[in-house]
Formats: structure tokens, C-alpha cells, sequence
């Protein structure tokens, strides 16, 4: 009896010993969770821009002639490619902005005609048209999706041309009458720029994308008169010829945004 009473007491003892040493493990904290952040394409942004300007019916300018003969002599396309700056602004999945952009384009048509002369042969006259430079500043507004945007714009395009003429300034018609040659040219510069695009943002602050704008700057005019070099030697007569400044061009853009 004394030994069970002794064996009740030493367990009664020990037990919250043993039970002092066990160690419970603390359930690992749950991993965290990254979240990227939302794509946003408000924010200023430059950058640039290259590709093709082409008109579809006749090289790079197209031409009506009225006293000119000999058609029009444009190129099937040049390059064109400059660089852009612009502001974007997103409102849930709608973006609104502004761009302006600049462009050195390589373009140009001539015209030419040919009159009879005192030698049984023809003297050509005609006129080249050149685009020196086209930009534009332009409205957006377009549908976000993510990192891919599509969108619609249009506005002012203007642009720097050249106006010659070639020719001598002295022409002797069939009959032996001598006239004095001076050339006038009319060009337009200004005009508007409508088309489309998309950009996709390869990060938060570098964008990609391609853009079709229809660009038309009017009409580029050459009037060329022949006034007699002896008074009553022959009558004045003039010529001229129409050039529509008027083309597409597609391009591929870069930019960075300051998002």
C-alpha cells in the first residue's frame, strides 16, 4: 500500500515535467502573394517612327494636268520616318490624348510638257514637286485592353514643299517668234491627317506599334507664261499643271512612356 501510494506521488511529479518539455511548431506564415501592377497607359510619352508614304493611284503625289501633256512621273513609295511626342490619358478602359509628331518623307512627282520650236523639234518645259518635311498634331482616342490599345485619330498636318520649275527662260515657236518664259507656283502646305493604330506595352514604360495616317495637303500649282519678246511678235499664252499633295503612309513606332 505504501508502494502504490509512493508510485502515485512520483507519477503525479514527473508528469508535468515531461509535459513542460514538449514543443509545439508554429504553422508556417502563408506565402505572400505578388501582384503585378495594373498596366496604365496615362502619361507623357516620345519616341519615334519609320515606314512607307505611297498613293495608290500614282506613286507618291498623283497629277491633273491641264495644258500639260506627258502625264505624271511619281514614285511607287519613299521612306518616310521622323519622331513623336504625345500624352495619353485612361479613363477605365477608354483612352483619350494628343500627339504631334515630324517626319522627313522622301516624295516627289514632276510633270512635263513639250511645245514645237523654230529648229522642227520640241522644247520640254515641266515642274517637280518635293516634300521636304510633313507633320502633324493630332487628337486620340482609342479602347485599352490590357497592354493592347487600338486607336482612332486625326487633326493638322502641315508640311514644307518645293515649287520648280524646269525650262529655259527663252522659247522661239515654230513660226520664228520669240517669247520670255517665267513659271509662278502655288503650293499649299497645310492640310489634315486622319487614321488608325495600335500600340502593346512591352513594359509599364516601353510601348510598340504600327499606324496608319492618310495625309492630304491640298494642291501644288504651276503656271507657266510665255510673253512675246517683241510687242505684237506673237500673243501671251499660258500653261499649268495640278499636283494633289495627298498620300498614305503606314509606319512602325517606338516610345517611351513616362508612366
Amino acid at each position: 500500500m505504501k508502494r502504490f501510494a509512493l508510485l502515485l506521488a512520483t507519477t503525479a511529479f514527473v508528469t508535468p515535467a515531461i509535459a513542460a518539455d514538449v514543443v509545439y511548431e508554429e504553422p508556417p506564415a502563408p506565402a505572400a502573394v505578388y501582384e503585378a501592377p495594373t498596366p496604365s497607359w496615362t502619361g507623357f510619352y516620345v519616341g519615334g517612327q519609320a515606314g512607307v508614304a505611297f498613293n495608290r493611284d500614282s506613286g507618291a503625289f498623283s497629277s491633273s494636268n491641264s495644258s500639260f501633256v506627258g502625264g505624271n512621273d511619281g514614285e511607287e513609295s519613299g521612306f518616310i520616318g521622323g519622331g513623336h511626342v504625345g500624352y495619353d490619358y485612361q479613363i477605365n478602359n477608354f483612352i483619350i490624348g494628343a500627339v504631334a509628331d515630324l517626319n522627313y518623307i522622301d516624295a516627289s512627282a514632276s510633270t512635263s510638257y513639250t511645245l514645237p520650236n523654230n529648229l522642227g523639234g520640241t522644247t520640254t518645259f515641266g515642274a517637280d514637286q518635293d516634300i521636304d518635311y510633313v507633320g502633324t498634331v493630332r487628337a486620340k482616342a482609342g479602347v485599352a485592353m490590357d497592354r493592347f490599345a487600338v486607336y482612332a485619330t486625326g487633326g493638322l498636318a502641315y508640311a514644307g514643299i518645293d515649287n520648280k520649275f524646269n525650262g529655259s527662260s527663252t522659247y522661239i515657236n515654230s513660226a520664228g517668234q520669240g517669247f520670255n518664259v517665267s513659271a509662278r507656283g502655288d503650293e499649299d502646305d497645310i492640310g489634315y491627317a486622319v487614321g488608325a493604330g495600335f500600340d502593346v506595352l512591352a513594359t509599364q514604360n516601353i510601348s510598340f506599334g504600327l499606324e496608319y495616317l492618310y495625309t492630304d495637303l491640298g494642291e501644288s500649282k504651276m503656271d507657266v507664261t510665255y510673253t512675246p519678246a517683241i510687242t505684237g511678235a506673237g500673243t501671251t499664252f499660258t500653261t499649268g499643271s495640278n499636283t494633289d499633295l495627298d498620300f498614305h503612309s503606314v509606319m512602325a513606332k517606338a516610345s517611351y512612356r513616362f508612366n
